[in-house]
């Protein structure tokens, strides 16, 4: 990792929603052996630069998600926090729990266990760099796209040309990004670069060629799996 020297950095770790694509829990699976979202919390606790992390829990399973945390040694959890109606309301919350002092945050999906310090380090090295303050974790698309019709049938192929998929983290300094998500917003943004392109905000993507997916179906368990007992092997 880099040298860089920044200013106090957090983490905000999301798990308000209600895996309804899933079918069901899905941070508390266990795989490798401890839980997704255990995974997901030791890679914040193993970034030296971030220095407090805030989990936002679906109502109801606050306890349970601290105990998660308890025993898998994270010790940088300062707040958990119960999520909203929806992702924008999730993040606010946790903002507002972090610690004033905090300039820049990391907002991450609690659903993506394959994260690691490295690319934590860099989204914080591009975001402290760059003029808006902020980055996001990205691909560049390489699949042909096509957009399809009501019944579910190819219509029209689409330019991949400049298209990225989103992943987290995605950093912000946390006083804009509060000031940001107060602000009245249509629809029901799905990350925080949505909310920040719509106000103008100009985004640097952080090219991630290592896997970093999201547990969505039940099915991607097993490649995280395999992913996560990989690296075991390898370090």
């Amino acid at each position: 990792m880099g040298s860089t020297s920044f200013s106090e950095c957090a983490a905000i770790v999301v798990g308000g929603g209600s895996g309804s694509r899933f079918g069901g829990d899905k941070l508390a699976v266990p795989i490798a052996g401890i839980p997704v979202l255990a995974w997901t919390l030791l890679a914040f606790e193993q970034t030296p630069s971030i220095s407090s992390i805030v989990l936002v829990a679906p109502v109801g399973r606050e306890e349970e998600f601290r105990a998660i945390a308890h025993d898998a040694g994270i010790s940088k959890l300062t707040f958990v926090v119960t999520g909203g109606s929806y992702r924008k309301e999730s993040v606010e919350r946790g903002l507002q729990a972090l610690s004033p002092s905090v300039d820049l945050v990391a907002i991450h999906d609690a659903a993506r266990p394959l994260v690691t310090p490295s690319l934590i380090t860099r989204c914080l090295e591009v975001a402290q760099a760059s003029e808006a303050g902020a980055s996001a974790a990205a691909i560049p698309v390489s699949d042909t796209l096509h957009q399809g019709d009501q019944e579910g049938c190819a219509v029209k192929t689409v330019d991949r040309t400049g298209l990225w998929a989103m992943q987290t983290p995605q950093v912000f300094r946390a006083a804009p990004l509060r000031k940001l998500l107060a602000e009245k917003t249509h629809g029901k943004p799905t990350d925080e670069v949505s909310v920040a392109l719509a106000a103008g905000w100009r985004i640097p993507f952080v090219e991630n060629r290592e896997p970093n997916l999201k547990i969505t179906w039940p099915a991607d368990l097993m490649v995280a799996e395999a992913l996560l007992h990989s690296r075991k092997q390898t370090q």
